[in-house]
């Protein structure tokens, strides 16, 4: 079994030190993935739904912090919809879009690939097998397989092949938690949404919670606004040893940004519940 990095503790170890700072930030800002973090992995991106308990802390710390967001690779009207807390920013497809004003508003070089997208589509899809679909979500699209009978053989299979065709059309695939994201070559992602949202709400602190490769981008942006700014950062990582192959080897790569760490999405839920407690007693 892996054993925990002794560079990352547990957050119920640092609650009288690494966190102070940030509950005494006079603009704390907390961001927050959705799948993995506050809402359970599902089979499917359907049955995916945000926690009772997260989302009542949510909406508490809604009223109290200048900035409570989430950033996914969910569309911005599926995030939305999904979480549906009144007063949350939502920054969906990795930052190529937000949910504004009842709609959505995209990133201004999306809509000149999305011929691209479909075309590459429309040819991959005769090499999907059972188990394997695709989410078109506009501005990019999943690729998922994780109910294909053998979901490490499906990606070995999978993978050479959308590389193959998103270089035809000049696109981009990444590797998810079995999934492949393709989206267009544009330099948007977690990070780029982290600091626009930092700049936007003019934030001296930002916690970030995430649990999946995409969510190292917003880590590696909360270090470098933390050395470049002297704010106060956390970047708090789901990381579990249990699962496959493919957890343990996200789960290593999470630790090397990660400040500190949470179990699962139970514990999401109590280091939520102990930062509001806290907050609510710094207020008072």
């Amino acid at each position: 079994m892996h054993t925990q990095s002794p560079s990352i503790q547990h957050w119920s170890e640092v609650t009288e030190t690494v966190l102070v700072p940030l509950l005494q930030a006079e603009r704390l800002g907390l961001i927050t993935d959705m799948d993995g973090t506050i809402s359970h992995v599902a089979d499917t991106p359907e049955a995916a739904v945000v926690t009772p308990k997260n989302r009542k802390i949510l909406s508490t710390m809604v009223l109290m912090l200048p900035l409570v967001a989430t950033i996914s690779g969910r569309s911005a009207r599926d995030l939305h919809s999904r979480v549906a807390i009144p007063g949350m920013v939502y920054v969906g497809n990795h930052g190529l879009e937000r949910w504004q004003n009842g709609g959505r508003v995209l990133n201004d070089y999306v809509r000149r690939y999305r011929k691209a997208l479909v075309s590459a589509l429309d040819e991959l899809r005769p090499h999907l097998t059972i188990g394997m679909w695709i989410e078109d979500k506009y501005a990019t699209a999943s690729v998922h397989y994780r109910l294909t009978p053998n979901p490490d053989e499906a990606a070995k299979t999978l993978e050479p092949i959308i590389q193959e065709i998103v270089q035809k059309y000049g696109l981009r695939a990444n590797a998810g938690r079995r999934l492949f994201e393709i989206r267009p070559p544009i330099d948007a992602n977690k990070g780029t949404a982290l600091l626009d949202l930092f700049n936007e709400y003019k934030l001296d602190a930002v916690i970030y919670l995430g649990d999946d490769i995409t969510d190292i981008d917003a880590m590696k942006m909360n270090r470098r606004l933390r050395d470049t700014t002297g704010c106060h950062t956390l970047n708090v990582a789901v990381i579990s040893d249990n699962g496959d192959q493919e957890q343990q080897n996200i789960s290593e790569k999470l630790r090397e940004y990660a400040d500190i760490y949470v179990r699962d999405v139970n514990d999401v839920e109590q280091f939520l519940d102990w930062l509001l407690e806290a907050l609510c007693k710094q207020r008072n």
